[in-house]
Order: C-alpha cells, then structure tokens, then sequence
C-alpha cells in the first residue's frame, strides 16, 4: 500500500484528499511534507510560519488567505476600518520568511489581506528573481510605490494580476511610473490583470511592445478603444482582452483586433455598431458584452448567433427568454452564463431542455419567475452544474408554489454542486423543508448564500445543519433566523469557517474575531489546546490511524460559547472532533479550568497514555498563565508545556532521574520543568520531563537504552 501511495501521491493535487492522507500514517505524513507542491493557507487557522516551511519546504505554489471581504463587515464598517481588521493577520511575518525561506517557490497569491509597500519592496528584493507567478487580489494597505519595487525586480514574471483591490495614492510622481518600469525590466509576461486607471495608455503600448512576443491575456482598467488601438498592433499573440470602452464618435477605420483573439470584454457597444466585431466572433471563447448604457436597451441576439465557439458568456442582453433561446441554440459549447438582464423560468428551461445547452458548469441568472419545473430542469441536465446563483426579483401568481421540490430535483442531479446562491424577494418560496433538503442532498456545497425570505423559522436553520457535510461558507441576508441558532450552526458543521448574518452584523468563525482584550485572556487557552492535542496525536502509535478525537472543557462559565469556536478551531485541522463542556457549580475568573483531549480506538506508543476507559487521555489546565499538562492517563502530573516533553515509564529504581539528567546535560539541552510519580512503589514510575530543546538522537537513544526504562518516547510541541 505504501509503494502504490509513494507513486500516487505526487500526482494528486487537491488540498483535501493530501490533508487526509497524511493523517493515517506518519509515513504518509512525511510523504505528503516533501512531495506537496501547492498549498492554500487560510490564515485565520495558520500555524507560525516557520512551521509552514519546515512541514512543506518544496511548496512551488503559495496561496494566503485573509478574512472574506464578503465576512468582514461589521457595524462600523468603512475603509478605514476593514483595513484595520485585517490587518490583525500579519502578513509580514509571512513575507520574512518567504524571503528566506521557501527556496522552491515560483508561484505566491494574496488575498483579503492588508499588505504594506514595505512587503511587496522585501518580497521583490528577496524572491523577485526566482517569482514566475504574482496575484494581490482584494487587499488593501499599498500604493504605487510598492508596485514599483515589483516592477524593477520581478524581472521574469509570467503572470501579475493586481485584481480588486484598494490602493492607496503613494507617490504621485511614480503614479503612472509602475506599469512603465514593469515594461522597462520585464520581456516575457504573458498575464496581466489591473483595474485601476493609469494615467498614460503609451505605458500600456510600451508592455504590449516589449512583450509582444508573450503577451496572451491582457485585463485593464476600461480604456476608450481607440485610444489603445497601438496596443494591439504590437501584441501580435493576444488571446484574451478585456478593458475596451466603445466610443461612438472614435476612428475604428484602422483598428484591428489580433487575429489570435479568443476572448474578449467590451462595454457600451451600440447595436449599430455589432458590426465592429464580426470579423473575429465565431473564433470567440469568451466574451463579456455590456451594451447597455443608462437609460438604454439593446438586444444581442444579432452577436450570439455568430458565436457557436463561446464557452464563457457575460451578457446584459435585453431579450429576455428569446435571448437565452438563441444562447442555447448556438452556443453548445457554453460551460459558464452569467446572465444579468431578466429571463423567466421558461427561458431556463428552452436554454437547458430544448436546445440541451449541457455543458454548463456555472449559471448565475436574473428571473423574473422560477417554477419547481424549471429547477427540475436543472438537475436532469446539467450534469456537470458545479456553480449556481439564482437571484428571483419578482414574481407571477402562475408559479407561486414552494420550490421545495424543485431545490431537492436539483441537488440530487447536480451532485458536482459546490457553490449555491439563492436571492429571493417573496415569502414562500423556499421554506423550512427546503433547508432541509439543502442540507439532505448538498453533499459537496462548499458555499451557500442565503438572502432575504429563505426558510420560515429556526427549525430550517437546524435541518440545514443536519447536513452539508462539507460546507466551509454559509452567508445569510434578511432571513428570519435567531442570533442564537446561528451561533448554534457553528457546532453542527465541523468543516465550516465562516458564518454571518447581516441584521446583527454578526460574524461566527470557528476562530473569531475578539477585541484585543478577549484576545490576551484566551491565547493561552487556545495554545493549551493546540499543544495537547498535538501531543496526544503524537502518543497515537504509527498505523492505527487518528481515531474519534473528544474534547472536554470544564468552566465555571455557563455562557461560554464565546471561547469555545476559539480553542476548537486550535483542535480541528481536519479532524473530526465531539465536544463536551462540563460547568462547575463554584464561581472562578478563569474562563476554561480544565481541557481534556481523548482519541479512542487506536493504539498508544507509550502504556501510561491509556485511560482507564481504553483512551489515550491527556489533560492541561492554565497556571499563572501558563499551559501546563496536568494528566496522562490516568496519572498525574504537573509539567509545563512551554517547550518539548519527554515521558518515560521506567523500574521504580534509585537514580533513575539523575542519569537522565546527565544524559540531557551533555547535551546542553535545559531541563525546563519535571514531574514524577509512581504506579505502584518499587515496581513502576513514570517520568514527564520538559525540555527546551529537542535532544539528539544519539541522546534520546541513550535514555531509551537505559536498562530500567520501558517505555520512552519525546513529544515536540
């Protein structure tokens, strides 16, 4: 088994099946630590980032994620602020050690993170030579000038995208300098993504120039066509652009597009000016039409019928179900529809039953009217559906039916679903036994928004959460649930990372955020946790697995919810875990007394980990701030957990403890705190030992080699 997984693993690339892989063995653990090649980092629930890189030291591809723009509202919220609230993450730390760690990276995404000028000047000094791949999208915190710093040093960047983000005005001199230098310093680009202005289009035929003989993709901030016509004179392999402004009144007698183009995004094209594009629409794939100005309609149908090639179409089309009756006539090949003018619930069906437009793996539609039928629909043929978002703005009386039955047809044909949107205006059209089939059949939903009249009462909330065993997002506007069953969601679905709710400007994460306050009263707790459970995963002996893993809180507390996501989210990477709180009667300051962590049906490495009950059973508590473990087993003890634990069971002999010590002295390793206690008087003893370093090899095969000891093992934490 192991040599089939020694070939099959380096060819497997999804975050969640390695995660679980490395959880069987340590060997598969070890497999998994130099073979991964991408990682994605939610830094909510990050380790320090040095312990990143030693598990992970080949990682070639490095993604770090910040709270959701989507999640981060409060009810103060404004620029200002969300800057501030993420800025709780410090990416800094991460980008120090990038700089000097992470030799094998060529690829770095950002995301919903504050980053300063200063990151981006020591990303680009330190790695700016070895990056091939560079994407800031939806951060804040940088200006212009930071942007300079990649542009002189990330000389062989194949992809910059700068998506979504909020700059701030840096230097006003070097404004309109980054894009400039990136030209100057940079001959091989083939993406490039930015959707702020730029003050002079000659930087952007100065790139197109200079890497005419790369440049593939090409996404800007929307330009007058004309005016970056010498753009495409020089970007002779162009595939995909999008950024252009149609100017009415503009000279198009020279212009050309390049006759490599395959994708393209236009705004405000007339209809009587469709004509423009027939030279290169049947080679489209992808297309982004915009013709609507204020105040004006204008139907496409005219374009669609001469695009049989798309496959990603972004339309405000005016035509309504005639408009998607033509795109399910022609447009076979279509995998992605957003679809933003209104369509009713027979247009759905001629797009997917009568013209069989079956490919689509993403839909987001605007209607008018949705029917059971119609959804139905959905689940019969689209097969490979892994994307809807479904918004209902009116209604007609013919159709007012729950669609109870309709989302249940749907889940249950769509089973690759992972994404589910639904906005809806009207009351009763998706109720409480709705949710529940949500929940039923929404095996692989990853993500679901829920806005305005979704569900009747709590009763749906808590069907929902029978369910959905693998959703990480649920983000919920206007609907008729109580704060308390909300907050409640967080405990039903381990997987689960973000949950809100717009009318109490609420935010659960199974790691909060806490004022700085909460934050100093529960570190400690939570790094309690973190390092019992890791010893007690690390007491689990090679090959029997991780098991059912239990935690147990003893409080004084009856409200105490505020701490438990906190310290969960420190036990769950990717296990799952029962939950267990046991209140005391006498009053106490202290938020958590006790933890306890259990992990039932494996074998243990050492005897003395065993409970009384068949478990591997370890216990902490805070002491003058600091966590110490209290109980291994069923034995006592009282050593801190500040730095690496050794435990021994060895003869109830004289001299024991000394000749350990030795052994740990000639080796210049601190002996930080030490318990010791008896089994049973003159036949057995244990010996928990906290040390500061980890020990050498050859010094840990000492201690193990002593007559008196019979079982030894060392726990780094």
């Amino acid at each position: 088994m192991e040599t089939v997984l020694d070939c099959v693993i380096p060819y497997m690339h999804d975050g969640d099946d390695l995660n679980s892989i490395s959880l069987v063995s340590r060997k598969f653990y070890e497999l998994d630590c130099i073979t991964r090649k991408h990682l994605t980092v939610h830094l909510f629930y990050a380790p320090n980032p040095s312990h990143v890189s030693k598990r992970f030291p080949f990682i070639e591809s490095l993604t770090l994620k910040g709270l959701p723009q989507k999640f981060s509202r409060t009810q103060n919220v404004d620029t200002t602020f969300w800057v501030e609230g993420i800025s709780g993450i410090d990416i800094t730390l991460w980008i120090k050690e990038i700089s000097v760690k992470f030799e094998c990276l060529k690829a770095l995404h950002i995301r919903d993170m504050v980053v300063c000028d200063s990151d981006l000047m020591m990303l680009a000094k330190t790695r700016g030579k070895d990056l091939r791949i560079l994407k800031i999208c939806k951060c804040g915190g940088f200006s212009t000038d930071g942007l300079m710093h990649v542009s002189k040093y990330c000389n062989d960047l194949r992809t910059l995208c700068l998506k979504g983000n909020s700059i701030k005005g840096g230097n006003k001199k070097l404004d309109g300098q980054w894009l400039r230098e990136l030209a100057l310093h940079n001959k091989v680009i083939e993406s490039l993504r930015f959707d702020f202005d730029i003050n002079d289009v000659k930087d952007l035929t100065l790139i197109a120039k200079k890497c005419s003989n790369s440049l593939v993709s090409l996404k800007i901030f929307p330009k007058l066509l004309n005016h970056i016509g010498d753009a495409f004179s020089h970007a002779i392999k162009l595939e995909e652009f999008d950024g252009a402004i149609f100017d009415e009144d503009g000279d198009y007698s020279s212009f050309k597009f390049p006759p490599s183009i395959r994708g393209l995004g236009i705004k405000y094209l007339p209809l009587t000016s469709f004509s423009f594009l027939l030279p290169c629409v049947n080679q489209l794939r992808e297309l982004n039409l915009t013709c609507s100005r204020r105040g004006e309609e204008c139907c496409q149908c005219f374009l669609f019928e001469r695009c049989p090639n798309l496959e990603v179409l972004r339309t405000d089309d005016v035509c309504g179900d005639m408009g998607l009756r033509v795109i399910g006539q022609v447009c076979k090949k279509l995998r992605k529809l957003t679809h933003c003018g209104r369509v009713t619930h027979m247009g759905l069906i001629a797009l997917v039953q009568g013209y069989r437009c079956t490919n689509l793996e993403y839909l987001n539609v605007v209607l008018s009217d949705i029917s059971n039928e119609a959804m139905e629909c959905l689940g019969t043929y689209l097969k490979n559906l892994r994307d809807i978002r479904i918004c209902l703005m009116e209604q007609l009386q013919q159709t007012k039916l729950p669609l109870d039955n309709g989302i249940r047809a749907m889940l249950m044909g769509c089973s690759k679903l992972k994404r589910l949107d639904i906005t809806s205006f009207f009351q009763g059209e998706f109720t409480d036994v709705g949710l529940g089939y949500i929940g039923r059949y929404g095996h692989n939903l990853r993500y679901l928004s829920l806005w305005s009249e979704i569900g009747a009462s709590d009763t749906g909330l808590v069907e929902l959460s029978k369910g959905c065993p693998k959703l990480r997002m649920l983000k919920l506007r206007s609907c008729p649930f109580s704060e308390e069953a909300i907050a409640s969601f967080v405990f039903n679905i381990h997987p689960l990372r973000y949950i809100s709710d717009d009318r109490f400007y609420y935010l659960a994460r199974t790691r909060p955020t806490f004022t700085a306050e909460a934050l100093t009263k529960l570190k400690q707790y939570a790094t309690l946790a973190e390092k019992l459970h890791r010893l007690a995963v690390q007491l689990v002996a090679d090959g029997s697995g991780v098991g059912a893993v239990k935690i147990t809180y003893t409080s004084s507390r009856a409200t105490d919810d505020l701490y438990t996501p906190l310290v969960n989210a420190m036990l769950d990477k990717g296990i799952h875990i029962n939950e267990e709180r046991v209140l005391l009667d006498r009053a106490s300051e202290k938020p958590l007394e006790i933890i306890i962590v259990q992990i039932a049906n494996v074998e243990s490495r050492v005897a003395v980990a065993i409970s009384e009950s068949g478990e591997i059973k370890v216990e902490g508590r805070v002491k003058d701030g600091v966590p110490h473990l209290t109980k291994v087993g069923a034995l006592d003890v009282d050593v801190s957990l500040e730095g690496n634990i050794i435990l021994c069971r060895q003869a109830d002999q004289p001299n024991i403890i000394g000749r350990v010590g030795c052994i740990l002295d000639e080796e210049n390793v601190n002996i930080s705190s030490m318990s010791f206690g008896r089994i049973a008087q003159r036949k057995q003893a244990v010996m928990v030992i906290g040390v500061n370093e980890k020990p050498s090899k050859k010094a840990l095969k000492k201690i193990d080699e002593i007559p008196a000891v019979e079982e030894f093992v060392f726990l780094a934490l």
